[in-house]
């Protein structure tokens, strides 16, 4: 806001009060065709410098990587039927309206800092070398708050280099559907027993049926005379798991019962029925894909291994739970149910603790292999 001399008080107060109504009005035509007939009333109607420059350095000062829209996500109140109810018309209204809302303490405090800087209007400056070293001096404070954002960026900015790769080896683990995940573990554990082979053996992929007949000959040769480098897993843990689940396991539903029609686990109470069954299928898609983890190679199969032996614990003592739990009449029964289940998770717990002393003993590789 500027005062000239040549005006009155009069004059003065009704072009403010006029330009307070044309901004009440709302209606930036008319403020306009105002301000082109008169240049005073001008003065009045044309934007806060003060104000834009104190928007512009709010809108410096916010953190460039922030996502905002995000954070809506976590914010109950723009939903229906959350928080105070408002009607969206009268927001937006109001939203667009809110750079005309003026007060005259506004005003005068506006113009009380213009005066408090110093700053001239339509008057000459005093010294031009004055001058030049103030905009100097402006000018190199600008200068210095861009390069402090920009280092500000730059030390926020991911650098691509250090990222880890996205394109994993392994598919996420999915109870939903394991068969797929089962499948591509099989397939990384044959290629990292390929890869640990030596590298001067080259594979070929197409091969008559002379040569894939004599390939396998020399294959079986060679494991009659070598044997198998660090295998997949013990035969013997293989073989008493693969009973285990088989044979005494699917050995529950048998007639173990007061009739030849009646099985164990109809003996029980539903609750409890239901418990076991819940437990069935959740250790056996655990004891799926910890298998599937072994050998491990890599890092990411050892923090699997972990997550899943964690797991496995979780369900033994909720057998657990559930064989102290049960009554007294009941109780031979449900531990008929609970001992097989039991029995395999403990050889995977055993063959965790195996695997684990033995890597410790062995020491770290390189390339983050254990």
């Amino acid at each position: 806001m500027a005062f000239k001399f040549q005006m009155s008080e009069v004059d003065f107060w009704n072009k403010y009060f006029k330009a307070e109504y044309l901004h009440s009005t709302k209606n930036a035509i008319a403020a306009a065709a105002e301000a082109a007939e008169d240049e005073d009333l001008a003065v009045f109607l044309k934007d806060d410098e003060i104000l834009e420059n104190e928007a512009r350095k709010k809108v410096r000062r916010v953190d460039p990587t922030l996502d905002m829209e995000a954070d809506q996500g976590d914010d109950y109140t723009h939903l229906p039927d959350h928080g105070i109810f408002r009607d969206g018309s009268k927001e937006t209204s109001e939203a667009q309206n809110t750079l005309y809302r003026r007060t005259l303490l506004q005003d005068l405090n506006r113009q009380s800092e213009v005066v408090l800087e110093g700053k001239t209007l339509d008057i000459d400056m005093e010294h031009p070398r004055t001058a030049v070293e103030a905009l100097a001096r402006r000018k190199h404070e600008s200068d210095g708050v861009v390069e402090e954002r920009r280092n500000r960026i730059s030390k926020m900015a991911q650098i691509e280099d250090l990222q880890a790769q996205d394109d994993h080896p392994f598919a996420p683990l999915c109870i939903k559907d394991p068969r797929d995940y089962f499948d591509s573990q099989q397939a990384n554990a044959v290629k990292t027993l390929d890869d640990s082979l030596s590298g001067k053996e080259k594979i070929r992929c197409n091969l008559g049926s002379e040569e894939a007949y004599g390939s396998l000959r020399e294959s079986i040769s060679n494991i009659k005379t070598m044997g198998l480098r660090d295998p997949l897993l013990s035969h013997e843990v293989a073989f008493k798991v693969l009973s285990e689940l088989t044979k005494n396991i699917s050995s529950t539903k048998s007639n173990l019962g007061k009739s030849s029609q009646e099985s164990v686990l109809d003996i029980l109470p539903n609750t409890t029925k239901e418990k076991l069954l819940d437990h069935w299928v959740c250790s056996q898609e655990l004891l799926r894909h910890f298998w599937s983890s072994y050998p491990v190679t890599k890092q990411s199969l050892v923090d699997k291994a972990r997550r899943l032996k964690d797991a496995i614990s979780q369900i033994y003592s909720k057998l657990e739970e559930i064989k102290v739990s049960a009554k007294s009449d009941l109780r031979h029964q449900v531990s008929l149910v609970v001992h097989p289940m039991q029995q395999a998770l403990d050889a995977a717990l055993l063959h965790y603790d195996a695997d684990i002393t033995r890597r410790n003993a062995k020491g770290s590789k390189r390339n983050g292999y254990v």
